[in-house]
């Protein structure tokens, strides 16, 4: 089983598209266009990461409303929508930037793409939905 991130309103755009021409390969259009917008892992690899962030917040001092608000990102089996905020955005990248410089290899590299993926998304000012 997967958790997939989706920056929004590049899944929205893909969506339309796809829809209109089935048979032209959008995903690869999308990534082309505005970067790095989907992205999944493991359940395991999504508690995980959950945690090490969560870890590393607290040991920050990230106010808990700000560590509620960035775990949302690593929602398991649900589907929620981390809306755009600054804020939020600004402390997950710079905790999954500790987890990718410090963590084990396969957390690392889910941590790299999930800054690429919060960039587009900041760019963008987007959402990022997760979904399991």
């Amino acid at each position: 089983m997967t958790v997939t991130w989706t920056v929004k309103v590049v899944n929205e755009w893909y969506e339309k598209y796809r829809n209109k021409n089935p048979g032209y390969d959008y995903y690869h259009e999308a990534h082309k266009k505005f970067g790095r917008w989907i992205h999944s892992a493991s359940y395991g690899s999504c508690s995980w990461l959950r945690e090490e962030v969560e870890k590393y917040l607290e040991s920050k001092g990230v106010e808990i409303s700000l560590i509620t608000s960035a775990v949302i990102m690593f929602c398991g089996a649900m589907e929620t929508e981390v809306k755009y905020n600054e804020q939020v955005y600004e402390v997950l990248k710079e905790a999954l930037r500790h987890i990718s410089e410090t963590g084990e290899d396969i957390i690392r590299d889910h941590a790299k793409v999930l800054i690429e993926l919060i960039t587009t998304a900041e760019r963008l000012k987007s959402s990022i939905v997760c979904s399991g």
